[in-house]
């Protein structure tokens, strides 16, 4: 026995601001219901519908390398009249789905979150970050050994140098 399955669900990603142009996400974007058992993809005017989405509880993921989308949690019930009732709220990640949360209005309309940011600025020149370096360290303290350590013997007393020559023949 199969499971019924409710014809298509709709929606559209709305700017928040960020996002250049909304018809870039149609191809990068992909909508995807319980972890790809459904996809949909994003049109140019950012609307997008994933159809034959099961009866009962599913989750709503908009996957984009470029922005985050928060995911949606579906309860997508039959009524008596043979129409579908849905009701969509938004899931934190790491917490279980609650009924406490406000239902979004139908036809969804989810704004990208955050932009993802891969690269980070290179830093600039900076005296102290190199010279904490560890190899620095070596190269300075060696060159304190090179010439800092003949004057010292030049200071010593001819008698002692004589004694502590004497002392490694």
């Amino acid at each position: 026995m199969a499971a019924k399955r409710h014809t298509g669900y709709c929606a559209k990603v709305i700017d928040p601001g960020f996002i250049l142009d909304v018809s870039e996400l149609a191809t990068s974007a992909r909508v995807v219901v319980n972890g790809g058992e459904n996809t949909g993809f994003i049109q140019s005017d950012g609307t997008f519908a994933v159809d034959n989405v099961k009866l009962g509880d599913s989750m709503l993921e908009i996957n984009s390398a470029e922005y985050s989308f928060p995911k949606v949690h579906l309860r997508i019930l039959l009524k008596e009249d043979g129409r579908a009732s849905i009701a969509a709220r938004y899931v934190q990640v790491g917490t279980e789905w609650s009924e406490d949360s406000p239902v979004l209005a139908y036809p969804l309309r989810i704004t990208a979150s955050d932009k993802f940011d891969f690269f980070t600025p290179r830093q600039g020149f900076s005296l102290i970050a190199m010279f904490s370096n560890p190899y620095m360290m070596m190269v300075g303290a060696s060159l304190a050994a090179v010439f800092i350590l003949p004057r010292l013997q030049a200071q010593i007393d001819p008698e002692a140098l004589k004694e502590m020559q004497g002392e490694k023949n």
